[in-house]
């Protein structure tokens, strides 16, 4: 549970620049490589089923709920950014969208998928399972969930945009009981940050 929570304080002193290749490809290697360690714990050691990390398919009430929830997101990122005058990077976005498509894409897909699994449904269930608290479990997922940003945001009031996402998704998650529907909401967050964004910009300078 320590490695699925707090990983990333490993590499805290590497470049998180995801403007930057061999960056983005290292993070995504990285977080695919920690959840096949994570898998082989929860599923061939711990003997556990899927349906017990959440696995499973969702209906539609799941899917309204996290349409309902994904303007919830964008509204607290901004009200985050207008608060403490946080300038809309320009520069990065536009290196951003220099970096290769497909390359994003996967990075979005990777996100969603791994960090879900590790901070939502491993992390809470395994927690959960040995103090017996599933909401206080949740807390301590969402704390290592924001701590996992620090490297790329860093000690700044942008870490609170990660943590109000992984609050949501951590409701969502309790909520509705169901892991694919948070990869799938956390998905579209990142992916209009990663992808849209930098195409709506690219192509009005175009």
């Amino acid at each position: 549970v320590i490695f699925a929570l707090f990983w990333p304080l490993l590499f805290i002193r590497a470049s998180h620049d995801l403007t930057d290749v061999p960056v983005v490809v290292r993070t995504i290697c990285l977080e695919w490589a920690v959840v096949l360690v994570l898998a082989v714990i929860g599923f061939r050691v711990q003997k556990r089923r899927p349906s017990w990390y959440c696995v499973g398919m969702f209906g539609w009430r799941d899917a309204l709920l996290m349409l309902a929830l994904l303007p919830i997101v964008f509204c607290f990122s901004g009200l985050v950014s207008w608060f403490f005058s946080i300038p809309v990077p320009h520069d990065q976005i536009q290196k951003l969208a220099a970096v290769p498509l497909l390359l994003r894409a996967g990075l979005v897909l990777t996100a969603g998928i791994t960090e879900e699994f590790m901070y939502r449904g491993f992390a809470i269930e395994e927690l959960a399972a040995l103090i017996g608290k599933r909401r206080l479990a949740a807390l301590v997922s969402l704390v290592g969930f924001t701590v996992g940003h620090i490297g790329r945001y860093g000690l700044t009031p942008m870490l609170l945009m990660p943590a109000g996402a992984g609050a949501v998704l951590t409701i969502l998650y309790l909520w509705r009981r169901n892991l694919p529907v948070c990869m799938l909401l956390h998905a579209i967050v990142d992916g209009i940050g990663i992808i849209v964004v930098p195409a709506v910009m690219a192509a009005q300078r175009g």
